[in-house]
């Protein structure tokens, strides 16, 4: 009783290269994966500041004139259930014979050791 040439099936080499080539495949997927999450959290907190620049014009467009100051603050928002922090800095400058103020807002924020920043702008005038 010999064994035939012709045996079919799968020898230990072909199923051990067969799953380190399924393992490679695996890895990249899940590097992917990876990448797309921190991109989707990325846009989350950049949304997330765009979002807190306009309240704060709000919030501004709704003081009196006399009172609109530059000033800083910082904010503390949930997402993704890690807290991050936005620092809020907003420069007030006079225009038109002090009847119309220049307010610039800067949101800033640290994502994965790296500082990104949003700007808005806009004009109130006196009433």
């Amino acid at each position: 009783m010999g064994i035939s040439n012709n045996q079919k099936g799968y020898t230990l080499i072909e199923l051990l290269v067969s799953m380190a080539i399924f393992a490679v495949l695996l890895l990249g997927l899940l590097a992917g994966l990876i990448a797309a999450y921190n991109i989707s959290t990325k846009n989350l907190i950049r949304d997330e500041a765009i979002k807190i620049a306009q309240e704060y014009i709000e919030e501004k467009r709704g003081t009196a004139f006399d009172n609109i100051n530059s000033e800083s603050r910082t904010v503390t928002r949930q997402i993704r259930n890690t807290n991050v922090q936005f620092a809020i800095n907003s420069n007030v400058s006079t225009e038109l014979a002090n009847e119309v103020k220049r307010l610039t807002v800067t949101v800033s924020w640290t994502y994965q050791g790296k500082t990104y920043s949003y700007n808005i702008e806009t004009l109130v005038r006196k009433e």
